[in-house]
């Protein structure tokens, strides 16, 4: 049976998995290119991958992962099947997963300083909150805590790039479905300037993604509401949000 093709987007988005999850595994295992990266898989598996120089593609960004490719890689790390489906802090479950899953990656609906949190500290308390946030309160609050980041020039993470987008497609998905009295427009602002911070910019750069994840966002940080004043926000959130004063 012929193998089903793949679209445009699939492919991109194959490539951009790919990139990421090669430098993240590269970064864990204290390499720093395709080269070195082969030398370290080939001493843990005994194989003959760095004569053929069987990584750079993937490395590059240039070919996705096969499955065959993914199943050797879980010999360097066990979670790497999970890593190339997630993406770095979940950002392709953002980008492209199903709109039922976005939800749990919008940790400021159970804490203010969820996406300022580490992962594995994360994931030891979260089942400790007791109280949700409704998903207004919830974009309210982002994007306070966002420009009150950007006031006092203070870096942002990749997760609230995460947060960001899965806030900014569940408003999406909310509007196509029914008249909504909420807000959107200030999530399409932070979207912009997380893709204006220098630590973001920076990891994005590193994961050999960044151009990928702009052209995945062109439409939306390039549209007139991400150009709205940062003063005018905080007045649209001054009676949302109990600590404006």
């Amino acid at each position: 049976m012929a193998r089903p093709t793949r679209t445009a987007d699939e492919r991109r988005q194959g490539c951009m998995r790919a990139a990421a999850t090669m430098r993240e595994l590269a970064r864990r295992s204290g390499t720093s290119n395709p080269h070195q990266f082969a030398g370290h898989f080939d001493a843990i598996t005994n194989m003959e991958t760095q004569a053929s120089g069987k990584w750079r593609q993937c490395f590059s960004g240039d070919k996705a992962l096969s499955a065959q490719q993914l199943r050797l890689l879980s010999f360097v790390d066990a979670n790497v099947a999970k890593l190339h489906d997630a993406g770095p802090c979940g950002l392709w479950h953002a980008l492209w997963g199903d709109e039922q899953a976005l939800w749990q990656l919008c940790r400021t609906r159970l804490d203010s300083d969820g996406p300022m949190t580490d992962d594995r500290i994360w994931s030891a308390i979260v089942d400790e909150f007791t109280e949700e946030r409704d998903f207004g309160s919830t974009l309210a609050e982002f994007e306070a805590e966002m420009l009150l980041a950007e006031a006092y020039g203070r870096p942002l993470t990749l997760r609230h790039l995460t947060e960001a987008v899965a806030l900014c497609r569940l408003h999406q998905a909310l509007r196509s479905l029914a008249v909504l009295n909420i807000d959107g427009r200030g999530i399409v602002r932070c979207l912009r300037v997380c893709l204006a911070d220098t630590s973001v910019l920076s990891e994005l750069a590193r994961l050999g993604v960044l151009d990928g994840v702009r052209e995945e966002l062109a439409d939306v940080i390039d549209s007139a509401e991400a150009d709205l004043p940062a003063l005018d926000r905080w007045d649209a959130l001054a009676s949302k949000v109990n600590w404006i004063c």
